[in-house]
């Protein structure tokens, strides 16, 4: 055999070894479910990733066919084929250890967070109401409505008492300008920046306290291809240091932050003038304002509904609150009734209840267990699939494992944050004729997510996981304003039990 063709050869069979291997041991595919659409970052799936069962018959004939040329040339050419074919087993065996390795349910080892400098809970010494589950409900509400409205002229100013003009300017000026801008989902908010006055500055008058919140999400601006895109931001938000946070209400909008009625502004000297009470409340007296955003990073061309994309961040370690024990102990003495398996019995009720709700193509069951607010992100998704003529099938979903990671108490709440692992058949389907567009009806797949289910501090007792209201036993049926059908107590802002207010995504969930 002649030196160029042998070289040929066994170049040939290296290709072949490593690309058994890729085809094998390649990334696996993430799909859909409850938490968000698709393709959250261009990485994980919208709601985190899924993982586990990925791939597609296309890819097991590729397989089928480098194994059997690989095979060829161990007949052929045993010098050249035999050590290539078993350093591709040896290969393999490495990559099951590693993966076995890697099914540790915390994927590797905890991660403790550092405390930072300053904390949404030093907040509390110039505020003792201050609540961050209040606090956050609102900064993402602020944040879909801001991004919504700039593509409306006119629409940013409605949201004065809460947007200083430089915010609404920053954001009007926005490219594209004057496009309609829809699908705003926050995969991740995190607080990289606390500023609270000390007792002098503050007597001295017009001290402020600051939060600046990093915000990464998706949203579709304008239509047709391309429009969904993938955005990173800094708000920072200011109130004067002695505003107090007011009590959760069950209503959602933005109204005047001094007296609550409609917001309806007036011309006036030195800002915005509420109509019903007259105070000019665009300066942060009364209430958090965004002072500036600043676009940090956009990326368009995101894979849509039918495409599957690479997982990422299932395999992350898990990262948890180092005050997480010291601060269940307390939660547990307050409420032994929640200690035990009380918890993990509501979270896997409440695991059934949304995906059930969810592969039944509507959420009325699932609003007695999340959070107005994810019933309205869990409700854009389905419309997504809906408008494209699709519908997302999950089967045997189920929960494999769990650890909580977090937990946070204030007045108003306690929020417990839980990393969940589960699993189960996921695919897409065209509704007009029932053919599979993503995904495997035959194969398991698995993925990760954080979960916050938040309750009232005041509320005791075990959790109910029968279905019934927590206040007057009745078979609980919610209506559009989050009530029970039956007694009219609310229920979805986690009144009388736990409820699921955030889904956070795996690749972006750092505590």
């Amino acid at each position: 055999m002649s030196r160029g063709r042998r070289r040929a050869l066994i170049g040939l069979g290296v290709v072949v070894a490593l690309a058994v291997v890729v085809a094998i041991a390649g990334p696996t595919l993430a799909w859909a479910r409850p938490g968000g659409g698709e393709s959250y970052s261009g990485g994980g799936g919208h709601g985190g990733g899924g993982g586990g069962g990925g791939g597609s018959d296309a890819g097991g004939a590729l397989v089928g066919a480098l194994l059997e040329l690989l095979f060829e040339l161990c007949f052929a050419y045993p010098q050249v084929g035999i050590p290539l074919l078993l350093i591709v087993f040896g290969l393999l065996a490495f990559g099951s250890w590693i993966k076995r390795k890697s099914q540790d349910w915390d994927s590797g080892p905890p991660v403790a967070l550092a405390p930072p400098l300053a904390t949404l809970d030093d907040v509390t010494g110039v505020d003792p109401d201050f609540s961050r589950v209040v606090f956050e409900d609102f900064a993402f509400r602020l944040y879909a409505t801001a991004q919504g409205a700039r593509g409306r002229p006119g629409a940013l100013d409605e949201l004065a008492p809460y947007l200083s003009a430089e915010a609404r300017a920053m954001l009007a000026g926005r490219s594209p300008p004057d496009q309609p801008v829809t699908g705003v989902v926050i995969g991740a908010m995190r607080t990289y920046q606390v500023i609270v006055p000390t007792a002098a500055a503050i007597a001295d008058g017009g001290a402020m306290v600051t939060i600046g919140l990093e915000l990464e999400a998706n949203y579709s601006v304008g239509a047709g291809a391309g429009s969904k895109r993938f955005a990173v931001e800094r708000w920072r938000l200011q109130r004067a240091a002695g505003a107090r946070t007011r009590p959760p209400q069950a209503g959602r909008g933005f109204p005047c932050p001094n007296c609550g009625a409609p917001w309806q502004t007036t011309a006036a000297a030195g800002g915005q003038r509420c109509a019903s009470c007259g105070e000019i409340v665009d300066n942060g007296r009364f209430d958090w304002q965004v002072a500036s955003v600043a676009l940090l990073h956009e990326r368009a061309g995101l894979p849509g509904l039918t495409d599957e994309v690479p997982e990422r961040g299932t395999s992350l370690p898990t990262y948890y609150d180092r005050a997480l024990d010291q601060r269940w102990l307390a939660l547990t003495a307050d409420d032994p009734e929640v200690a035990g398996d009380a918890i993990p019995a509501r979270l896997q009720y409440v695991y059934r209840t949304v995906n059930d709700a969810w592969a039944a193509d509507d959420l009325d069951a699932a609003r007695a267990v999340v959070s107005d607010g994810l019933a309205d992100y869990l409700q854009y998704w389905l419309d997504a699939y809906r408008a494209q003529g699709l519908r997302n099938v999950l089967a045997d979903m189920r929960l494999t494992h769990h650890v909580p990671v977090k937990l946070v108490r204030d007045r108003h709440y306690d929020a417990l944050t839980i990393r969940i692992w589960a699993t189960g058949k996921d695919t897409v389907i065209r509704t007009a004729d029932g053919t599979t567009v993503r995904g495997r009806r035959d194969r398991d797949r698995a993925y990760s997510e954080y979960w916050t289910l938040i309750r009232a501090r005041v509320r005791r007792g075990a959790p109910r996981v029968d279905g019934a209201c927590s206040n007057c036993g009745a078979p609980l049926t919610v209506t559009m304003t989050g009530a029970c059908g039956h007694c009219g107590a609310h229920v979805t802002g986690g009144e009388l039990d736990w409820v699921l207010s955030k889904i956070e995504q795996d690749d972006s969930y750092r505590g």
